[in-house]
């Protein structure tokens, strides 16, 4: 209970609870069998989430514990401060002989706080057995340097066969955030939610003008930004592998599109290749159930709201995503009100916002409920933690584009401090304001 109360005031960004988790970082009281101090390494991450710096001297002493654990722990929670308070720590953990040291933790906060003087410790790690390590040390380095052999190095590892360093050396890229890597990234076997992390990550990077490695000309760089936008707005739509291989399954079922299949066969097969941890597999029960919509009249919102396995939810909204009709609003909007607790909940809410302002709205639905419909994405707009959820909702939003969205749009973009979400409002701006009757745009204060 401790140990979830912990995550929750991370998650939450609760300032008030600094001191409490600065008191975990010394409570040795929730010892596992193995003898690790999952509380104390919660805590850490926590600190690293709310980013309040008078943690960080108590954060700084867990580094002179034997928990290794709790050293990576601390050491990624220190990335989020720069902070010249942790400097010299860092620079005698790394000259300190500690037996199984977290290295890439360890380079990446060396490189986060841009201490290039250890330099000469860290080049040995570029030839490091561990490919995880040596693409951290080539991300230092081209952080560095600018050098783009070492961008290269981490680049080639997009394509490994090992998808957890595929997915590493992603985040690597993330934190280098040069424009270079964008295409590469896009073009890897990696989940569409590394993806989206990892281009949010350039973009935020390239529109704040941070990123001393990219020299490219205005113009051409709106160009390359309003591509990795395009690519964003897609990756959120299509936001269905969460964490599954990518790789096609030699299992995968028949798509059984046959129109004399009886109803229960046809779900009995889409629900199991909705169960599979193959992406080829789900995206066949997919089309299975948008054919069974089509041609058998299988309600698939009763179906929806019948069911509790959550890949099978998931491919239901998916399925009703694809097909637009304006009367599975009631199940998009259940769907973006699932509290996140896996990966799957968190992609489920960003492809039914996104949904809402795919579905082909006519004159017949009733103004009341597509009222109702963008209240629920102005709070989805506003209130979520969750950065992609609310990107979605912007595009749901620019999708609808009537006079109401656009107001809420307005007001989102005045308050918003994010790059990539502030300019991607803008965007849904412009957009909708071409849509609406002139009388009405002449009224609106855009921008």
């Amino acid at each position: 209970m401790r140990y979830h109360g912990a995550w929750w005031l991370g998650k939450h960004r609760v300032v008030e609870a600094v001191p409490k988790l600065v008191n975990c970082l010394s409570d040795k009281r929730e010892i596992t069998t193995a003898g690790g101090y999952p509380l104390r390494r919660q805590a850490a991450r926590s600190l690293g989430m709310i980013k309040d710096s008078r943690c960080i001297p108590e954060l700084l002493k867990t580094l002179e514990t034997d928990d290794i654990k709790l050293h990576e722990a601390t050491l990624r929670a220190l990335i989020e401060f720069k902070s010249e308070e942790c400097t010299d720590s860092l620079i005698n953990y790394l000259e300190r002989d500690i037996p199984n040291k977290p290295l890439e933790a360890l380079i990446e906060a060396l490189a986060e706080h841009k201490l290039w003087r250890t330099s000469e410790k860290i080049q040995p790690y570029l030839d490091n057995e561990s490919e995880r390590i040596a693409s951290s040390a080539a991300a230092f380095f081209y952080s560095r340097t600018g050098e783009i052999n070492y961008l290269n190095k981490v680049i080639s590892l997009l394509d490994h066969q090992n998808r957890f360093i595929r997915q590493s050396a992603a985040f690597d890229l993330a934190r280098i955030g040069t424009i270079k890597a964008a295409d590469p990234i896009l073009n890897a076997k990696i989940p569409n939610n590394v993806k989206m992390f990892a281009i949010k990550a350039i973009l935020n990077k390239s529109l704040s003008k941070t990123n001393q490695t990219d020299f490219i000309p205005e113009i051409e760089l709106e160009s390359i930004h309003c591509s990795l936008f395009k690519a964003l707005d897609s990756l959120a739509r299509d936001n269905f592998s969460g964490n599954l291989l990518i790789e096609q399954d030699n299992q995968i079922q028949e798509t059984c599109l046959e129109n004399n299949l009886t109803v229960s066969d046809l779900l009995s097969h889409a629900f199991k290749n909705l169960r599979s941890p193959s992406l080829a597999s789900r995206e066949a029960g997919i089309k299975q159930l948008i054919h069974g919509a089509d041609h058998s009249q299988i309600n698939l919102q009763d179906l929806y709201f019948s069911e509790s396995d959550q890949d099978i939810k998931m491919g239901l909204i998916k399925a009703m995503a694809e097909l637009k009709k304006p009367h599975y609003a009631n199940a998009f909007i259940d769907a973006i009100g699932v509290e996140i607790g896996n990966h799957c909940q968190g992609n489920i809410r960003r492809v039914a916002a996104c949904a809402l302002g795919d579905i082909a709205w006519d004159e017949k639905v009733p103004s009341q409920s597509t009222h109702s419909i963008v209240q629920k994405l102005e709070w989805t707009l506003q209130s979520p933690e969750d950065w992609g959820l609310r990107y979605s909702a912007c595009l749901a939003l620019e999708g609808i584009g009537n006079s109401n969205s656009v107001k809420i749009l307005s007001e989102a973009k005045a308050k918003e401090t994010d790059p990539v979400l502030s300019r991607r409002l803008e965007n849904a701006l412009l957009e909708s304001k071409n849509k609406l009757p002139i009388h009405q745009a002449e009224n609106k204060t855009l921008l």
